[in-house]
C-alpha cells in the first residue's frame, strides 16, 4: 500500500517537462511499401508518433522513443532494414532550450482579464510593448531541410505559455520550479472552483461599446502568439458583446457544461439576423490534441474572417460553429507541465490518479479502441474506460447529434503534417462519399500556398486510428467531413514557431473559404 503510495506520488512533484528526460526522437523514413503495412511492428503503447511516416508520400515520421524502449526500438528497426537515424538526442534539453529562447509577450490587444489568472504562467495583459525577455533570440525556426541531424535547439519558437502579469513575475510564474500536475497549480484547475466557475457571462468581460453598426469593431486578436485559455476565453465573451447591438449579425456564446478541472466548454455560434433559417451549418474544431497549439488560432482565425463585412456571403449562407479549444484542460497542461500532453486530464479510469487523461480524438465512438488506441490508462493513446466516456468527447457529439441534419460540412484542425484527408481513418477504405470529398478537397488544396496531400485519412497517414472525430461525423452523416493537419514548419512540426501563426492561419482560412464557396456555388 505504501509503495503504491509512493508511486502515484512520483509523478505529482516534477519539475516542467521533467518525464521527457533522456527520451530520444527518431527519424523513421520509409523506403518501401512493405514496410509501411509492416508499421505495427514499430509501434508500442510508450512510443509516441510526432509525425507518421508515409512512404507513399515521402514523409519522414518522427518517433518519441523512452530509454526503456531504445534497444528494443532500434531491433525492430533493424528487423524492418530501416536506417536508425536520431533527430532528437534528449527531448527534455530540446524543449528547455525552446522554452529559454522565446520572448515573452502580452498580447498584441490589451484584453480587459476579470477571469482569474493562471496560477504558473499567468495570462499576461497590457500595452504591446511591455515585454519580457528571458534570453537572446538566435534566429528563427524555419525548416532548413536537415531531418537526420540533432535538432537545432537555439532557435526561436513558441512561447510556452509562460505570459505573466505585468505586476506580478515570480518564479513561479516562469515555470522554472517544481509545478504539481494535476491539482490547483497547474493553472485555473483543480478546488479553484470559485475562481474558475464562470458562469455570468456578463462577469466575463468588459462591455464593449458598439454605437453604430457601420463601425468597425475592435475584435482583432493578436495572431503573433500562442494565447493561455482564459485570454482565449476573453476573446471570445468580447467577440460576443461587440455584436451584442448589431442588426445583422447574432453571435451566441454556447456553454455544454466544465471539465474535469472545471473549465468551461464553450463554442461560438454565428448566425445571420433575420435571414433564412435552419440554414446548413459548417463546423470548425480546434484544440482537441492540446500539443497542437497552432489549430486555435487557425480555428478563430476563421471567426474573424467569417465576420468581415466584405465577405458576408459566408453567414448570408451559413450557420458557422466554431470550437476553439476542444480541450481546455489538457491545453493548460501543455503550458505549465508537459509541452507534448496529448489527453485530457479526467481520471475516471481504475489508474486515472496516477495515469490521469483520455485522448479524446480516439474517444468517439467509432471503431472504438481498436486502431492506433490502447487501453492501458498511462498510454498517450488512451481511448477511455468506454467510448464518448469523457465530457470534450460528448461536447462534440452533442453538436454533432442536435445539428447533423444541418451540417453540410465539418473540420477537425491538426497538426499531423499537411494533409487534407477524409473519412475513413478508422479503416483502408473511403466513405461513400468519396467522390464528393476527394473533388472539394482538391479545391481546398490548390487554393492553399503551402504543399497539401489530399486522400483518404488513413492513407494520409499510412495508419488506421479509431474513434475519430472527424469519422464520428462522416457517421451521423455528414456529407463532407475534413482533417486540416497542418503543414509542418521548423525541425519537428510539432512546436510551430510564432513567427508562422499569421501565414499558416490565413492559409488555413484560403482552403475553409474555397471550400464554403464552392458548398455555396
Amino acid at each position: 500500500m505504501l509503495l503504491l503510495f509512493l508511486i502515484s506520488l512520483v509523478p505529482l512533484v516534477v519539475a516542467k517537462n521533467e518525464l521527457y528526460m533522456g527520451y530520444k526522437v527518431y527519424n523513421v523514413k520509409l523506403t518501401s511499401q512493405q514496410q509501411q503495412e509492416n508499421l505495427y511492428l514499430l509501434k508500442a503503447d510508450v512510443l509516441d508518433y510526432w509525425i507518421k511516416p508515409n512512404f507513399k508520400y515521402g514523409v519522414t515520421g518522427l518517433a518519441m522513443v523512452p530509454p526503456s524502449h531504445f534497444s528494443w526500438f532500434e531491433e525492430r528497426l533493424d528487423e524492418l532494414q530501416v536506417d536508425k537515424a536520431i533527430a532528437i538526442e534528449d527531448v527534455y534539453t530540446y524543449l528547455s532550450a525552446k522554452e529559454s529562447s522565446v520572448t515573452k509577450k502580452v498580447p498584441s490587444t490589451a484584453y480587459n482579464n476579470e477571469y482569474p489568472n493562471e496560477t504558473n504562467g499567468s495570462d499576461g495583459e497590457g500595452d504591446e510593448n511591455d515585454r519580457i525577455e528571458e534570453n537572446n533570440v538566435t534566429g528563427g525556426d524555419e525548416d532548413d531541410g536537415n531531418e537526420t541531424g540533432e535538432t537545432n535547439v537555439t532557435d526561436e519558437d513558441e512561447n510556452d505559455g509562460n505570459e505573466t502579469e505585468e505586476a506580478n513575475v515570480t518564479d513561479e510564474d516562469e515555470n522554472s520550479g517544481n509545478e504539481t500536475k494535476v491539482t490547483d497549480e497547474d493553472g485555473d484547475g483543480g478546488d479553484e472552483s470559485e475562481e474558475t466557475n464562470v458562469t455570468d457571462e456578463d462577469d466575463r468581460t468588459e462591455e464593449v461599446d458598439v454605437t453604430e453598426e457601420s463601425e468597425e469593431y475592435d475584435i482583432t486578436f493578436g495572431f503573433d502568439d500562442y494565447y493561455r485559455y482564459n485570454t482565449i476565453l476573453n476573446y471570445i465573451y468580447k467577440i460576443r458583446n461587440a455584436y451584442e447591438d448589431s442588426q445583422t449579425t447574432a453571435i451566441e456564446v454556447v456553454e455544454f457544461g466544465s471539465t474535469d478541472l472545471n473549465r468551461p466548454l464553450v463554442y461560438l455560434k454565428l448566425t445571420r439576423i433575420g435571414g433564412e433559417e435552419n440554414k446548413p451549418i459548417i463546423v470548425i474544431e480546434g484544440g482537441i490534441n492540446p500539443r497542437e497549439w497552432i489549430t486555435i488560432p487557425s480555428a478563430l482565425k476563421i471567426v474573424e474572417e467569417v465576420l468581415e463585412s466584405n465577405q458576408a456571403r459566408y453567414l448570408d449562407n451559413f450557420d458557422w460553429i466554431v470550437v476553439p479549444v476542444v480541450n481546455p484542460d489538457g491545453y493548460e497542461y501543455t503550458h505549465t507541465d508537459l509541452r507534448l500532453w496529448e489527453k485530457n486530464l479526467s481520471t475516471k479510469s481504475n489508474w486515472g490518479f496516477i495515469c490521469p487523461g483520455v485522448n479524446i480524438n480516439r474517444n468517439f465512438n467509432i471503431d472504438w479502441s481498436r486502431a492506433d488506441s490502447s487501453s492501458s490508462a498511462c498510454s498517450h493513446l488512451y481511448a477511455g474506460a468506454e467510448a464518448n466516456s469523457e465530457i470534450e468527447t460528448q461536447f462534440i457529439q452533442s453538436i454533432v447529434d442536435t445539428y447533423k441534419d444541418r451540417i453540410s460540412m465539418y473540420i477537425s484542425l491538426q497538426n499531423g503534417g499537411g494533409y487534407i484527408s477524409y473519412p475513413w481513418q478508422y479503416e483502408f477504405a473511403a466513405s461513400g462519399t468519396f467522390r464528393q470529398n476527394h473533388l472539394l478537397g482538391m479545391e481546398m488544396v490548390a487554393a492553399m500556398q503551402d504543399e497539401y496531400h489530399l486522400d483518404v485519412a488513413s492513407v494520409a497517414y499510412g495508419d488506421r486510428a479509431s474513434g475519430t472525430s472527424s469519422d464520428y461525423a462522416r457517421s451521423n452523416n455528414v456529407l463532407y467531413a475534413f482533417n486540416i493537419d497542418i503543414v509542418r514548419r521548423g525541425t519537428d512540426g510539432v512546436i510551430l514557431p510564432e513567427n508562422e501563426i499569421v501565414g499558416i492561419t490565413e492559409d488555413v482560412w484560403r482552403a475553409v473559404a474555397v471550400a464554403a464557396d464552392n458548398l455555396i456555388n
